[in-house]
């Protein structure tokens, strides 16, 4: 065996006849290690029904394998949190590729997996096309570069790779409720975090302060970080749709964007609101009247079954007839999951309907050069007949300073 393969461990009977160079004593530790007590619990069974989703795509496209470097998705199918590993799924097995920073981790959570230590993955995948008579073998594209590509080409000659991004986009974009039970802890963490910082915002306070603020306060709450950069953006920068916190310091008669989230458990939250510091300008004031009432229009839109692109005329439509069309630059939402943003998106040339158990976003925003701006945004669960909001933060324009209260969407 190559020095880049050093110990082979698994959590399944599928690959007891693999060799082990730690001896079987090692071999053994580490099987009843990962393995655990005899009852799996509810959700390794679950990620087990996750992975014969994948299976099914194997079968429809006529695959051999499929080979997973989306580090998202690998904790979609096995619970694995490290920065590195590729995941390949057959129709018999599953084997996790790490390397040793992460194989006691790999061990406790993927059960039901093959976990494999190696020092090069792409060295592992060559052996592994030649252990399973891989010929056709499927492929995140999203996160295989071309460099990647060339290597698995040159190392396994013959072998056909087949893009399957979208097929595995399709597997995530509806949620269990373990899934939704899971954001809505997240959403209590960002909601509380956010109702701490909101109380010490005042004029003078600097759109990084309170950017680190709002980080700080959700990781002390228990969240494993922000989902993405939080996005404080003041005064004349509210016009820019991703602006990045500065140390500009909030003025009298500013509107405030705020856009943040949290990664708790592995999945994430996404909520923005638009504060005002003492009293802003009428004009902005009609405006976020117009975002309000569209995010409104928006969530009265979404229920299983609705096209993407009704939900984004209607919630364009009305900001369109209020005179803003061409100050809304973006889609009207996402999907938010293991990724922050994630499939289905909603936007003029979306493709496909909303289907019962997504959770989406609904954010729209008009954006006004050199004046300011206002964007709202609330995440949603698409039921049958209507969508649940699972935000709770006020959508009102809130008054810093003033004496009110943040929690409870309105």
């Amino acid at each position: 065996m190559s020095s880049s393969m050093r110990t082979m461990r698994t959590t399944s009977s599928t690959g007891a006849g693999w060799p082990y160079s730690a001896g079987k004593r090692r071999t053994r530790i580490a099987f009843a290690f990962s393995q655990g007590c005899s009852n799996r619990s509810k959700r390794s069974r679950m990620r087990e029904t996750r992975r014969k989703s994948v299976v099914s795509v194997i079968d429809r496209l006529a695959l051999d394998a499929l080979l997973i470097r989306g580090m998202q998705n690998i904790f979609y199918l096995t619970g694995f949190k490290g920065s590195e590993g590729s995941l390949l799924v057959t129709r018999g097995d599953c084997v996790l590729m790490t390397d040793s920073r992460y194989i006691l981790h790999a061990l406790e959570v993927a059960q039901g997996v093959t976990v494999l230590e190696t020092r090069e993955n792409d060295g592992a995948l060559s052996k592994l096309t030649d252990r399973y008579g891989i010929r056709r073998l499927g492929f995140d594209s999203l996160h295989t570069t071309y460099r990647m590509y060339q290597r698995y080409v040159e190392m396994a000659p013959g072998l056909e790779m087949v893009p399957v991004q979208e097929d595995l986009e399709e597997i995530r974009r509806c949620k269990d409720p373990s899934e939704i039970m899971t954001m809505r802890k997240g959403l209590e963490i960002h909601t509380e975090a956010f109702n701490r910082v909101f109380e010490k915002m005042a004029p003078g306070r600097t759109e990084r302060e309170i950017a680190n603020e709002l980080d700080y306060a959700m990781r002390s709450l228990g969240a494993e970080g922000p989902a993405f950069e939080t996005i404080v953006a003041s005064g004349p920068r509210a016009a820019l749709p991703h602006a990045r916190p500065t140390d500009r310091a909030f003025r009298e008669g500013d509107v405030v964007i705020i856009d943040f989230g949290c990664l708790y458990d592995g999945y994430n939250t996404d909520e923005t609101v638009t504060l005002c510091v003492g009293d802003t300008s009428q004009e902005l004031h009609d405006v976020h009247a117009v975002v309000n009432e569209a995010r409104k229009k928006g969530i009265d839109a979404a229920r299983a079954g609705v096209s993407l692109q009704h939900v984004d005329a209607v919630v364009r439509g009305h900001i369109e007839e209020c005179g803003y069309g061409d100050y809304f630059r973006h889609g009207t939402g996402h999907g938010v999951g293991v990724d922050v943003h994630e499939s289905p998106s909603i936007g003029p040339r979306a493709d496909g309907a909303l289907e019962e158990n997504m959770v989406v976003t609904i954010e729209p925003g008009v954006y006004l050069p050199h004046v300011g701006g206002v964007r709202l945004e609330d995440m949603i669960v698409i039921r049958e007949g209507r969508a649940e909001v699972l935000t709770s933060l006020r959508k009102d324009l809130l008054k810093i300073g003033g004496n009110n209260h943040a929690s409870f969407n309105g």
